[in-house]
């Protein structure tokens, strides 16, 4: 292949990526600790061009024993990204044992409320074959990944899943490998395939919220528009927030909360593609969102999913946190 060649697929990618090719191999390798294949499977090019280009502009990478910490700590002023200067060794680059919170499940917050109820919906446990035991949280939001290993003050990267289908959409892995926060989540009522067996556990009513939030951006829905009900002429505006898990019991005992605490209607769980699913209307929709984003900190929310709720606000003309 020829040099022109090359020019032109490397402007192709900086027109689809929108930033230099380089500025983009440094954020996604330094910043997003993605290795040199994940960063090949996003711009659908293969792990030897990648690593090709990494040498073509003189970017460090973390598998090669020739980088040093001076020519770390200068690239980012050298490709234009303002970081604050490092003095001395560069911590990034320093391995730490365990590099998280293990007590993070012992203590009620909103931020631990939050992650368990992410875990409920997207997270999982298991044993490997050599006995040890691991946590994990799969998601196809690398930025709500990124938010739940910040409050965990976790240093475990972040990979790129395989994708079983080629129509899925990219899904990330976060794993961390802990005996005690297993232990912690065991305590809890959680199991290793808790899919069909998930049960709501005992929360403090102040985190309740937090909990909710966390399951709503897991596995819970949001969706509005005009539609036209049998029998009318005139469409009407309709809005729909859902639930969906394998478990009955947990949206069952998910709903009576929600009655209690948030003053919606109890509902009916219907089925749903072999899982089954807890469906609330507009007026209670806005209830939900009401309760779920009350004094939310840390901005610890899917923000999409948000958006959407300020979507709906928007066209109802109605203030969204006032009752």
């Amino acid at each position: 292949m020829t040099k022109k060649y090359h020019l032109i697929r490397i402007r192709r990618l900086e027109k689809k990526i929108g930033i230099s090719l380089r500025k983009f191999l440094y954020q996604m390798h330094w910043q997003k600790d993605m290795m040199h294949k994940d960063i090949g499977k996003i711009l659908g090019v293969p792990r030897p061009t990648i690593t090709r280009w990494f040498k073509k502009y003189g970017i460090p990478s973390k598998n090669c024993h020739r980088f040093t910490n001076k020519n770390l700590t200068n690239w980012p002023y050298i490709i234009g990204i303002k970081h604050k200067k490092i003095k001395g060794p560069d911590k990034r680059i320093q391995r730490t044992k365990g590099g998280i919170n293990v007590d993070f499940f012992k203590t009620w917050t909103p931020e631990m409320a939050y992650v368990l109820g992410y875990f409920s919906a997207d997270g999982g446990m298991f044993i490997n074959s050599g006995g040890s035991k691991y946590i994990q949280f799969v998601s196809v939001d690398y930025g709500l990944l990124e938010k739940v290993k910040r409050v965990m003050a976790s240093k475990h990267k972040i990979y790129l899943k395989a994708k079983g289908d080629k129509n899925c959409k990219n899904a990330y892995l976060l794993e961390l490998g802990s005996k005690e926060m297993y232990g912690d989540l065991l305590k809890l009522g959680f199991i290793p395939r808790k899919e069909k067996r998930l049960k709501l556990p005992w929360i403090p009513k102040q985190y309740l919220n937090h909990f909710i939030r966390g399951f709503f951006d897991g596995d819970g829905c949001i969706s509005y528009g005009f539609y036209k009900k049998m029998g009318r002429n005139k469409k009407t505006f309709t809005i729909s927030a859902c639930f969906v898990s394998s478990s009955k019991k947990f949206l069952k005992d998910l709903s009576g909360k929600l009655n209690i605490y948030a003053g919606m209607r109890l509902r009916c769980i219907t089925k749903h593609t072999g899982s089954y699913k807890l469906s609330y209307s507009k007026n209670d929709a806005i209830k939900l969102f009401r309760y779920m984003y009350k004094n939310t900190k840390n901005g610890l929310f899917l923000e999409r999913k948000f958006v959407k709720f300020q979507e709906i606000f928007k066209i109802l003309g109605i203030n969204a946190l006032k009752n």
